[in-house]
């Protein structure tokens, strides 16, 4: 048993016996009666036998061992009993200096983890931040790689459909050039192979279409007008006209 068990024992006892003693200057000669079941009679001295035994074990016996325990695990010659017991409660609140230091210690060492651990937190942060700053940045850079490739793409389309359009119009140039060179030579042709003819009595300008092309619509009339520079369908006998 250590010196807070026997100090809690010993309390036990005292206020056992405070108890006891109330309980007896409480109870009064009638209720003592009436407990025993009888009013007229007196309590048996066997009701009364039990509190005196513990007084008497108290007393004797008790109170005795309590004091030859306490001198025997807290009395030191040379001090009073005021200053025994004094050293007795400071050496029951007083920590061992080994564990206090082993306490300070192992704070210090939390403490030290933990900066640790906060400065491996705020390095981790860190370099959390600069992986997000590099990773936007180079995002940033590939969109503008992007826009700049989509605006190169874009010129060269733009190029390329301005060159597209040269080409076809230099082709609709050249076929048009084509076109009218063919048919000024069709033309030349046409008119190297025209025939000549003499306008004879009771003829007209149809008759002879129909008599040379065919066809006496208005549109050969106007070939032959255009042939002979003629304004009108009229012609003369005798006269010289040109059948392209």
């Amino acid at each position: 048993m250590n010196k807070e068990d026997y100090r809690d024992k010993i309390e036990e006892h005292r206020q056992s016996f405070e108890d006891e003693q109330k309980e007896q200057q409480s109870l009064s000669r009638v209720s003592r009666m009436n407990k025993n079941g009888n009013k007229n009679k007196k309590p048996k001295n066997s009701k009364r036998k039990t509190p005196l035994m513990t007084i008497l074990f108290v007393i004797f016996i008790l109170i005795p061992l309590t004091i030859l325990i306490y001198f025997w695990k807290f009395y030191e010659p040379g001090k009073t009993i005021e200053q025994a017991e004094k050293d007795t409660a400071e050496q029951v609140v007083e920590l061992d200096p080994s564990e206090a230091s082993a306490s300070d210690k192992d704070k210090e060492k939390d403490k030290g983890q933990d900066a640790q651990g906060d400065k491996k937190a705020q390095e981790q942060s860190q370099k959390d931040t600069d992986k997000l700053a590099a990773e936007q940045k180079a995002a940033e850079e590939a969109k503008k790689a992007q826009e700049a490739k989509k605006a190169e793409e874009a010129k060269k389309a733009e190029e390329a459909r301005k060159a597209e359009e040269a080409r076809i119009a230099q082709q609709q140039a050249e076929a048009a050039r084509r076109a009218e060179e063919a048919r000024k030579a069709e033309e030349a042709k046409q008119n190297a192979k025209a025939t000549t003819h003499t306008v004879k009595a009771n003829e007209n300008l149809y008759r002879i279409a129909l008599n040379h092309y065919g066809d006496g619509s208005e549109a050969t009339l106007a070939k032959i007008r255009a042939a002979n520079g003629m304004s009108s369908n009229t012609v003369m006998v005798g006269q010289v006209i040109k059948l392209p």
